[in-house]
């Protein structure tokens, strides 16, 4: 193998010195204590492991079936072709002798643990330390893009993914005690694209009145029919906070209202007019009315009566970040029959 030029190789060195995790006994891990972490894989935590708790406006079946956000990353156990990565004079050795060789290709590999990264982890398992090595794992399509390794590595670190990057020549190793692993980072925007999934937007199912018991819970032709949403929550704010270990989301969705559209006509009504149910002494002009001009001849269950309620979401979290989300739409549909009054004229003589 080539070495690297001497300036080249004291560049390469000052920069993974920069970018690199080690951590000893008596060390605290970047981020240690982050979230309740998620499958446990060898001591590790593998991709798609992060654990979330949600709190709030929740869907319970979208929670159990929209899968977890994956993690921005994680640290694995080390994996030299089988050595043990709690053998730290074997990790040590299988490194100098396979990988730093002179007829290796990985020899930038070495600037990843730093001049004296093993020596200090064999110390200190010598003096009781109970020491596994660590690579870093990027999610590389979440991983921060553009500029050059050290840019990209410093991104990272602010996301709190520590100080390390796995990115081109440049690996990031660390030894950790049991229980001082880093948990998975997840990104706070993801989190909050993902409080937004499993957010439970009420379908507005529609209540009406006049409900004529005689004629099938029909409406009547040119009368003012009150539509209101038969629950409440429909039309009202929704909110609901994602929580990755230290990092959380915040999620909160609002409606202009609902629109209700059928083929005898259309209107639409602000959130406190789609509350506002039928009673007496209430005035026409708080309600949700529409008035039909014709019976619902030829639709057998009546008039279908379109609802739906278009959400607008902003997000923040205890990281500072936040922002908008696109927005959704709830829709149910109710079935109106509407029928024509009959009046009779007697005359007398």
């Amino acid at each position: 193998m080539t070495h690297l030029p001497r300036a080249r190789a004291r560049a390469a060195l000052a920069l993974a010195t920069t970018v690199t995790v080690l951590s000893v006994a008596g060390t605290s891990p970047a981020h240690a204590g982050l979230g309740t972490g998620g499958a446990s894989t060898g001591g590790g935590y593998g991709v798609g492991a992060s654990q979330v708790t949600v709190t709030g406006d929740v869907d319970a079946s979208l929670q159990a079936s929209v899968p977890s956000p994956p993690p921005l990353c994680y640290w694995k156990p080390l994996d030299f072709a089988g050595v043990d990565p709690s053998d730290m004079q074997a990790v040590s050795d299988y490194y100098w002798e396979k990988i730093h060789s002179p007829s290796s290709t990985q020899a930038a590999y070495y600037y990843a643990f730093g001049e004296d990264g093993f020596a200090q982890a064999i110390k200190a398992a010598k003096n009781g330390a109970d020491l596994t090595w660590y690579e870093l794992v990027v999610d590389e399509k979440q991983a921060p893009s553009g500029g050059d390794y050290y840019q990209q590595s410093r991104a990272l670190s602010r996301l709190g993914c520590g100080e390390g990057t796995n990115r081109g020549s440049l690996v990031s190793y660390a030894a950790f005690e049991p229980g001082q692993v880093p948990e998975p980072v997840v990104d706070p925007e993801i989190l909050a694209q993902y409080a937004y999934e499993v957010m439970d937007l009420v379908e507005p199912t529609l209540q009406w009145n006049p409900q004529l018991d005689d004629l099938g819970q029909a409406s009547l032709v040119n009368l003012d029919t009150w539509f209101w949403v038969d629950d409440p929550e429909a039309v009202g704010e929704r909110s609901v906070t994602a929580t990755a270990g230290a990092v959380s989301a915040t999620v909160t969705a609002t409606t202009g209202g609902v629109s209700i559209t059928s083929p005898a006509g259309t209107t639409q009504c602000s959130p406190e007019e789609a509350r506002t149910s039928y009673r007496p002494g209430v005035a026409t002009s708080s309600a949700c009315t529409l008035t039909f001009s014709r019976a619902s001849h030829g639709y057998p269950r009546g008039f279908p009566m379109a609802a739906s309620t278009d959400w607008e979401a902003t997000w923040t979290s205890n990281t500072g970040e936040g922002g908008d989300l696109d927005g959704r739409t709830a829709a149910q549909t109710t079935y109106v029959p509407v029928a024509e009054s009959q009046s009779v004229v007697e005359s007398t003589g």
